[in-house]
């Protein structure tokens, strides 16, 4: 079983293009979490689909479905920039 992460503040877009033109050497670890957050946003919109065929063909509201949705908004709010 893992660990949990102790809480910290999450690397804004700004911070990371800082990084980026900064330190070279960090760059491909500012590409792997832009490559994280892309990949959530296609997460996000095969949700949207999921969901709109679901509801499409008669099913009611899942909590998981609501539970889901949560959990990518608030991943893919964290690195915004303020």
């Amino acid at each position: 079983m893992t660990k949990p992460l102790p809480d910290f503040r999450p690397v804004t877009q700004g911070e990371l293009r800082k990084i980026w033109a900064e330190y070279p050497e960090m760059r491909r670890l500012v590409l792997e979490v832009e490559r994280y957050r892309r990949v959530l946003g296609e997460v996000d919109s095969l949700y949207q689909s999921t969901r709109e065929a679901w509801r499409a063909k008669g099913g009611g509201h899942l909590v998981a479905f609501h539970r889901f949705k949560i959990l990518l908004s608030e991943e893919r709010n964290r690195g915004a920039d303020d």
